[in-house]
């Protein structure tokens, strides 16, 4: 699964991440991605019927208060879009726990379902892109 983080989830960029993230779908051979644009959550799936991307569709989406996320860590206190990003990958962390999963939002429990859930569960949550760039250089 790869997930693209936008901070606000205004329609223009919006589209852009969503192109972005399928664009990595179609790079990665991966056939699950995640949006998390402001409030909003997009769940793509690929179904791998076109190798060209037409094949990608929209599951559903779901809205993600920001009284769900966890604090942001504190090396990246001060950039809001850090900040953001850590917050999102910090909760999908937590997702890996039963107790977190019970305590979503219907529409959030039911978009993620038993898929994404297992996903995050035996997967590794790493970020990548310019934050991890960042790490590396501070």
């Amino acid at each position: 699964m790869i997930v693209e983080v936008k901070l606000n989830d205004i329609n223009i960029h919006r589209q852009s991440a969503m192109d972005r993230l399928k664009r990595s779908m179609i790079d990665f051979g991966c056939s699950v991605g995640l949006l998390v644009a402001g409030e909003r959550v997009t769940v793509l799936r690929d179904s791998f019927d076109d190798s060209h991307g037409s094949s990608i569709y929209v599951v559903g989406e779901a809205t993600l208060p920001h009284s769900f996320l966890p604090p942001a860590d504190e090396q990246w206190k001060g950039n809001p879009y850090f900040e953001f990003e850590s917050q999102v990958q910090r909760w999908l962390e937590k997702l890996k726990l039963q107790t977190n999963v019970n305590s979503l939002p219907d529409d959030l429990k039911n978009l993620f379902g038993g898929r994404i859930i297992n996903l995050l569960r035996f997967g590794e949550i790493r970020a990548g892109g310019a934050r991890a760039w960042s790490k590396v250089v501070k």
